[in-house]
């Protein structure tokens, strides 16, 4: 049996192939700037992909730079070792270069790092400070920047200003600043108070951290020090 079209389906077709229609002559006026879009597009693909592949090597020699100036620093021999047994003044010159090459990249900033370190152990304090608080401003709530924030508060205790550190760093464990980790703040007022011979607050400082924060990097160093403290 042969099946009826209505008129209903008539119209729709008759309008699917107008629409069509419409669609085609619109493409034929306007092909122009229709290629000209598409080439637009496909150009900025490109250089997107280049950028990335640009940018990727960048980051690739950045972090080999890096690498080299820090093992000038530490020595071939650094792993495990507390102490640099490299050459400081030789690393101080390739990590600037790494900071001239590579701007405020994270290897170059890992570079600061190193730099402002190389500063404190000369006892150019000012000098080290001035990286510290720049990197510590700059990348707030950032690894680096929490690096940098923990290097500035042992310098400034170094410098004898413990007292301000201390009321610092018990805003950090009661969560007013965020500079560091709750964890790593008591674990820093721990060490703070047994440096300055007073063991019982030490104690409660590390106890706490070992009851609240059983997961934490510091829950052994910590335990390690209440074992000390008897």
């Amino acid at each position: 049996m042969t099946r009826r079209i209505t008129r209903k389906q008539l119209k729709q077709s008759d309008e699917f192939v107008s629409t069509v229609d419409t669609v085609i002559q619109w493409i034929v006026d306007n092909w122009r700037p229709i290629v000209a879009g598409l080439g637009a597009v496909c150009v900025v693909a490109v250089a997107w992909w280049l950028i990335g592949m640009w940018s990727e090597s960048r980051a690739d020699d950045a972090a080999l730079a890096l690498h080299r100036a820090v093992t000038t620093f530490e020595g071939d021999d650094s792993v495990g070792q507390m102490v640099p047994a490299g050459d400081a003044d030789a690393a101080e010159a390739e990590l600037q270069q790494v900071i001239d090459d590579y701007g405020s990249s994270d290897q170059a900033d890992m570079a600061r790092l190193y730099l402002a370190r190389i500063h404190f152990d000369r006892g150019e304090t000012d000098a080290a400070r001035d990286l510290l608080v720049g990197l510590a401003e700059r990348r707030t709530d950032d690894p680096i920047g929490r690096v940098a924030t923990l290097d500035l508060i042992h310098l400034r205790i170094a410098s004898g200003q413990a007292t301000e550190v201390a009321a610092e760093l018990e805003a950090m464990v009661v969560g007013t600043d965020t500079g560091l980790p709750r964890d790593v703040a008591l674990y820093e007022l721990g060490q703070l108070y047994l440096a300055e011979q007073n063991p019982t607050q030490a104690r409660d400082y590390f106890s706490t951290l070992i009851e609240e924060f059983p997961e934490s990097p510091y829950l052994q160093l910590a335990q390690q020090r209440l074992a000390e403290l008897g």
